[in-house]
């Protein structure tokens, strides 16, 4: 009981850890890792990194909880399937606020498809969760590493596989939590991966080649 009960807990730490909602945030911190970003935009490390977290974090985040406090949803962690529509819409509007802020500024192509992807899979997403549950999480951890092994690969021409280990292992966890918390089935965590994965590993690769 005693085991299970800190499974749980290390479960919920997990999950809100990795959260969909942080996801893009991360993704931007490892190009400045990884990337070329961490010599060219040194001195713009903030002007870059601000409008991420308050697009794809901050602005949706505090949108879903007026939802919640207005009682449209009945969880923060959108259990209810048929709940999940305006969360997810209000996330795509902002993404899309993002990208156009992005744009002007004159980023790479290849950044602005990654950030393309993230509006895609949501938008993939709002479709899947009028007939099926699909697992926010794993598709948030699954762009993560599309789209960091498509820059890796066709941006970078490198292979970070240190890098690919912890974020692999990452994904595991998450979507061992998900299991856990009893939040998703196998197949929604393996669905949410796979698409998160492909969507962004297509959409930044497209963009390396233009």
């Amino acid at each position: 009981m005693i085991v299970t009960i800190r499974m749980k807990s290390i479960s919920h730490v997990i999950s809100t850890v990795f959260q969909p909602l942080l996801m893009p945030t991360y993704g931007v911190m490892l190009l400045f890792v990884y990337t070329y970003f961490g010599v060219i935009y040194r001195h713009q490390f903030w002007h870059i990194v601000t409008p991420v977290v308050l697009f794809s974090f901050v602005i949706p985040a505090i949108l879903i909880f007026m939802l919640f406090r207005l009682g449209i949803i009945s969880d923060l962690s959108l259990k209810v399937r048929r709940e999940r529509f305006y969360p997810y819409l209000i996330t795509l509007l902002s993404y899309s606020a993002m990208i156009i802020f992005y744009y002007r500024i004159h980023m790479p192509r290849w950044f602005m498809m990654i950030m393309a992807a993230s509006v895609a899979i949501m938008v993939i997403a709002i479709l899947i969760t009028f007939m099926w549950k699909i697992s926010a999480h794993m598709f948030g951890i699954g762009g993560l590493i599309g789209g960091a092994m498509a820059v890796s690969f066709f941006v970078e021409r490198s292979n970070p596989y240190y890098m690919f280990m912890g974020l692999f292992i990452i994904a595991g966890l998450v979507g061992t939590s998900r299991l856990i918390l009893r939040r998703h089935t196998l197949a929604q965590v393996v669905a949410g991966f796979l698409l998160g994965y492909m969507v962004s590993f297509l959409f930044v690769w497209l963009g390396a080649r233009t």
